[in-house]
């Protein structure tokens, strides 16, 4: 995997569901009030997926993350997906915090590519990605919107980031 990372998306700040309504917040905001050092973004069928009896899961993010061992992490459904405009200015996700889930991070890998990944972590993962083909498609899904220039290929070919959390009881 020999190429440039691609952009990640922007960690300042935020948009939080509230009222029926949303508003921009800085993650600082965030970090203070909810005792955490920074937010994991699911799509909302995934955040459903995520069963609430587990104590350990395990994310994957393209490329590579800014997730780090020992931090503390929300784990929060996305409730409008951001994107990337075409002059690569991105529009922030906005987020429900009511029903985040948090833990610990345990392990962060980089640039992993998805042929390597073990049945240990998909054991952990969402129900739907269970293999490497499922994790590329889920990739595909999730980033194809913020970067629309790369082709699917591209977009699995990338590798993965690797984050696992234990949640808190």
């Amino acid at each position: 995997m020999h190429h440039d990372a691609l952009p990640l998306s922007k960690s300042t700040h935020i948009r939080v569901a509230c009222g029926g309504g949303d508003r921009e917040v800085t993650i600082a905001s965030l970090r203070r009030r909810l005792g955490i050092d920074a937010l994991v973004r699911l799509h909302p069928a995934d955040f459903r997926a995520l069963p609430p009896e587990w104590r350990h899961f395990v994310h994957f993010n393209l490329e590579h993350t800014t997730n780090a061992a020992g931090e503390r992490y929300a784990v929060v459904p996305i409730v409008t997906p951001g994107c990337r405009r075409d002059d690569g200015t991105e529009v922030l996700p906005v987020v429900d915090l009511a029903p985040r889930r948090i833990g610990t991070c345990l392990e962060v890998r980089q640039g992993v590519p998805l042929a390597e990944i073990g049945p240990d972590l998909f054991a952990h993962s969402l129900p739907h990605i269970r293999s490497p083909g499922q994790l590329a498609q889920a990739l595909v899904e999730r980033y194809r919107d913020l970067f629309p220039d790369l082709s699917d290929a591209e977009i699995a070919a990338r590798g993965c980031a690797i984050t696992r959390i234990a949640f808190d009881p």
